[in-house]
């Protein structure tokens, strides 16, 4: 299916994406060009389905619209996932692990691609594996707000070993 597009002031033809940016969050062209660039392919992800409900939930558990925007430029492929089965179940997990919703923001504004981590395969592992080590649930949480980098290492190739060594 085609996708809807518009002329932009510069005369090139812009998704309905971008245009959704462009009004809603008031990107300009340069910040349109790197969400376009770090999403990697097309950004043409559905506005109703996708930008929208992403955008509303973000706002509804307390980002403001700078750290939206900063979300959005940083990790634009928060867009490629549905928000019922990735990033809504991650931050409900989190919240189990004793953050409140201003921590949970704190760590999502802090390293935005959190929110595209597999529940599963990255959050669970990563948070089995630093209470193996005997690190209690409040200090985990700590350790996660303080460094939310840390939960985009992998797990066999950087923390285990360093934690070895």
């Amino acid at each position: 299916p085609r996708v809807p597009r518009r002329s932009s002031p510069s005369g090139d033809d812009t998704t309905m994406a971008e245009a959704y940016l462009s009004s809603s969050l008031g990107f300009s062209e340069a910040e349109l060009h790197k969400v376009k660039v770090r999403y990697g392919r097309k950004f043409e992800p559905d506005v109703e389905n996708k930008i929208k409900p992403f955008l509303e939930w973000l706002s509804d558990f307390g980002m403001t619209e700078l750290e939206v925007r900063k979300l959005v430029t940083d990790c634009p492929m928060a867009f490629r996932y549905r928000l019922e089965e990735t990033s809504k179940p991650v931050v409900l997990w989190l919240k189990g692990l004793g953050l409140d919703d201003s921590q949970v923001v704190k760590l999502v504004a802090k390293f935005p691609p959190l929110l595209t981590f597999s529940l599963e395969g990255v959050w669970k592992p990563k948070v089995q594996w630093l209470k193996g080590l005997g690190i209690e649930d409040s200090q985990v949480a700590k350790t996660m707000t303080k460094f939310p980098s840390l939960m985009g290492c992998s797990l066999e190739e950087n923390l285990k070993p360093r934690v070895r060594w």
